[in-house]
């Protein structure tokens, strides 16, 4: 059992992750409406279906397999948020530069936070989190070698004023706040607006935005309820700690793998933003 125990910086970056974060996943009801995955009622079962088995695929897999679920999450993440954060550009460079991006936010936080980062491993992948180190620094040296292919190509790929500002923020957050708040800041106020800046135009194209938020407000809520209920179960059997922070992020990888897959792998392809 862990003795890590969160202080009250720690219960603002996940209430921030939690109610501020999450809430831009929920936009995914909108996009289902937009793909056309709603026309009927069997179409619109069928998304909620599989949407959700994904979900609870993860969780299960998390259960029986948690340090390679929490490195794929991770892994995930690193291509979520980078190519997230960037242009649609698809080009022999455009994963690499996702890479490189998404993995100065999760590997930076990692790597400059390996004490703390750990308490979390710990709680989250049991007795088992040296093989995740292991992981996560071949995922460094691959890091480095994207970096390496970007300088490489540096004269063809389009780097704006904006972009370095953003990468001069992320930075300073990495290097200045503890890793929970550095996360929390980058997954709401950066991560999450960029979301949402650059799905909204197209939503709005094909349905009010009255009922864009309305979609919103009830995926966020039946996110939580299922949090809730998840704390509920989980905190039977861990201690507040480990089951706050097991529901944040074990719930967050369960929501992060379908939304990615409609998100990236199907509107971003299909409207290039």
């Amino acid at each position: 059992m862990s003795n890590f125990a969160l202080d009250w910086i720690d219960y603002i970056s996940l209430f921030l992750i939690i109610f501020v974060g999450i809430p831009h996943g929920a936009f995914d009801g909108a996009i289902s409406v937009t793909l056309g995955f709603t026309k009927n009622f069997y179409l619109q079962l069928r998304f909620i279906v599989i949407y959700l088995l994904v979900a609870f695929g993860v969780m299960i897999l998390w259960y029986f397999l948690p340090v390679l679920t929490l490195f794929l999450f991770l892994l995930t993440s690193i291509f979520h948020f980078g190519c997230g954060d960037l242009s649609w550009e698809k080009d022999n460079l455009y994963y690499f530069r996702g890479y490189a991006h998404g993995g100065l936010v999760v590997l930076g936080i990692i790597f400059f936070n390996q004490d703390d980062v750990e308490s979390l491993f710990t709680i989250l992948s049991g007795d088992y989190s040296s093989i995740l180190w292991q992981f996560l620094h071949i995922a460094l040296f691959t890091w480095l070698l994207s970096i390496l292919i970007l300088l490489l190509n540096f004269k063809k790929i389009k780097v704006c004023k904006y972009y370095i500002k953003l990468l001069t923020l992320i930075m300073i957050i990495i290097i200045i706040f503890p890793p929970l708040l550095a996360f929390a800041m980058y997954f709401c106020f950066i991560h999450s607006i960029h979301h949402i800046k650059r799905i909204l135009p197209k939503l709005i194209n094909f349905m009010e935005k009255k009922k864009i938020f309305y979609l919103v407000i009830i995926f966020s809520f039946i996110s939580w309820l299922g949090g809730g209920i998840a704390f509920y179960i989980i905190s039977s059997l861990n201690t507040h700690t480990e089951a706050i922070v097991k529901v944040t992020f074990i719930g967050l990888a369960a929501l992060t793998f379908p939304h990615m897959i409609l998100v990236d792998g199907i509107f971003r392809s299909k409207f290039k933003v």
